[in-house]
């Protein structure tokens, strides 16, 4: 298992420069402070016990489209997904969240959703059938 998270984290960690690397030519960037309030909120939703999460399909991921709020992607997921990075302040427009959800087909499927003012900016997907 422990061999497991590792290789999880390899790949999300990928999969997160890569996300960041292209969003971050598509905008300005914005100020880059840390605030407590986006701690806060990671903190809150660690402190919270797991529930299984939903796994997403190629099908479900091709639905989904640039622009679509957080609200409409889980609703076609079916669940909410995993934060895996937070930057800014909620409601800011330049707030930006990523969500990371497992995902149907090869062994470490996964597909990540960066949104920023509330919206999708950018969705990567890695081994979904």
């Amino acid at each position: 298992m422990g061999k497991m998270s590792t290789w999880k984290k390899y790949v999300g960690g990928i999969v997160v420069a890569g996300l960041l690397f292209t969003s971050s030519g598509c905008s300005n960037s914005s100020p880059p402070q840390q605030s407590q309030g986006a701690t806060q909120s990671t903190a809150q939703e660690q402190s919270q016990p797991k529930k299984n999460s939903p796994k997403v399909s190629k099908a479900e991921f091709d639905q989904i489209k640039s622009g679509m709020t957080y609200e409409q992607v889980k609703e076609i997921i079916g669940g909410e997904g995993e934060v895996v990075s937070e930057s800014g302040n909620p409601g800011d427009q330049f707030y930006t969240v990523m969500y990371q959800y497992q995902g149907e087909g090869e062994l470490g499927a996964n597909a990540s959703f960066m949104f920023q003012g509330g919206k999708l900016i950018n969705k990567a997907q890695f081994g979904l059938k």
